[in-house]
């Protein structure tokens, strides 16, 4: 408050006009501290809408960008674990014992290939041919017939296994199939569950469908064998 003191009647004049010059006085000062916080609001306002702008064009142009990289990065990684284990196949139905070892169960694989009757039928010369880089058994599977996962180091055997398993009889017990990434074999087995509802010539179209959208170029055999039938 100012500094002034009104001691009688005739100082009551002076003491409004003080009062009148010292409230004009704190008005101005608002007055301009309004002003301030005019221009500081404007500037924040004109940043905020730039900032928006910015995050705007980043969600229309980078974020869309950004999504089509990580799937591309996400398919590509799908693609080197394909390739990978493009070496490599499962087959059902062995019976073995829990805990095998591993040269057991290239025994018994090699000895299923040559079975006439419940095998592959290849000769003996052929399956000795064979070089097998891994076998044994997966966890999967019934506990007396687990999975086997086979690696080959020729493609060409590979080929020839899964052909052959093509000709086994629809519900002996036996089945060979590629060694899928487990996000493929699941969508495999939904594509193989709707396409056994299929007339044989819906079946063909199917194939063909899938065999354009192949990921990799398909091996000699393969366009005959893309799809392994299940047991």
């Amino acid at each position: 408050m100012a500094d002034y003191e009104c001691k009688d009647f005739a100082d009551i004049g002076k003491c409004f006009q003080k009062l009148h010059i010292y409230i004009n006085t704190e008005v101005e000062k608002l007055k301009e501290k309004q002003e301030q916080i005019d221009e500081r609001v404007k500037v924040l306002e004109n940043q905020a809408e730039f900032a928006n702008g910015e995050l705007h064009d980043i969600h229309n142009s980078k974020i869309p960008n950004l999504e089509s990289l990580i799937a591309e990065e996400a398919n590509e990684r799908l693609k080197l674990e394909v390739w990978g284990r493009k070496w490599n196949l499962v087959i059902r139905g062995i019976e073995g014992k829990v805990g095998e070892s591993p040269k057991v169960t290239e025994n018994i694989v090699r000895i299923w290939l040559q079975n006439d009757k419940k095998g592959l039928g290849f000769t003996a010369p052929q399956v000795k041919s064979m070089l097998f880089t891994a076998v044994h058994r997966l966890p999967n599977g019934p506990e007396k017939k687990r999975n086997i996962i086979l690696r080959l180091s020729n493609l060409i055997d590979r080929d020839d296994i899964l052909s052959a398993a093509t000709k086994l009889p629809r519900g002996c017990g036996y089945s060979v199939v590629p060694d899928l990434p487990p996000s493929l074999a699941v969508r495999r087995g939904e594509l193989l569950a709707e396409r056994s509802k299929m007339s044989n010539e819906e079946k063909k179209k199917i194939q063909t469908c899938i065999l354009e959208r192949s990921t990799f170029r398909p091996t000699r055999k393969e366009k005959i064998i893309n799809i392994t039938r299940l047991v």
